[in-house]
């Protein structure tokens, strides 16, 4: 089941909890900005704790932003894969220039299951995110990239973990 649904871009008082789609993503189509997503439920189960919300089968407005620049080009010359995962996740990040790459991975509880940080000079730089001792489940992996002039990109990927 695809949903489309139009977006009027608002700023907000404040930011509040978002859901994590199967897929999804955002388009422009003669000037109207759509959000779309794929495998909504029409059944609604909320989950939450003192920190974090999550909300299965609703869209979410786009998100209000935190300053951080989510950039396409980043999700371009990123690559994480396998998903599902049942031993590692593979990090393969292509830049012509130098810098630093941070990753962040965290359950559905908002819980850190992973951290790292690599230097990244010219090339291809490929890092391998352990997760064989870690609960089937879904996991949030957040990506962060500083190039040498400072400039900061960011992006997410829903990881699920399998036996």
């Amino acid at each position: 089941m695809i949903c489309l649904f139009p977006v009027a871009f608002a700023n907000a008082q404040s930011t509040g909890p978002a859901t994590l789609n199967a897929s999804g993503g955002t388009t422009s189509i003669a000037g109207n900005d759509f959000e779309w997503s794929i495998g909504e439920m029409t059944m609604v189960s909320t989950f939450s704790s003192s920190s974090i919300t999550v909300t299965q089968g609703v869209l979410q407005p786009a998100a209000v932003s935190d300053g951080v620049k989510n950039v396409n080009s980043l999700e371009k010359s990123l690559h994480v894969f396998p998903n599902p995962a049942s031993t590692y996740v593979e990090l393969q990040y292509s830049s012509s220039s130098g810098g630093r790459l941070s990753y962040k991975l965290t359950d559905m509880l908002g819980r850190v299951a992973r951290t790292g940080t690599a230097k990244v000079a010219g090339g291809t730089l490929e890092l391998q995110v352990e997760v064989t001792e870690l609960a089937a489940a879904t996991y949030l992996l957040e990506v962060t990239v500083e190039n040498e002039n400072g400039a900061v990109e960011a992006t997410s990927y829903k990881i699920d973990k399998i036996k």
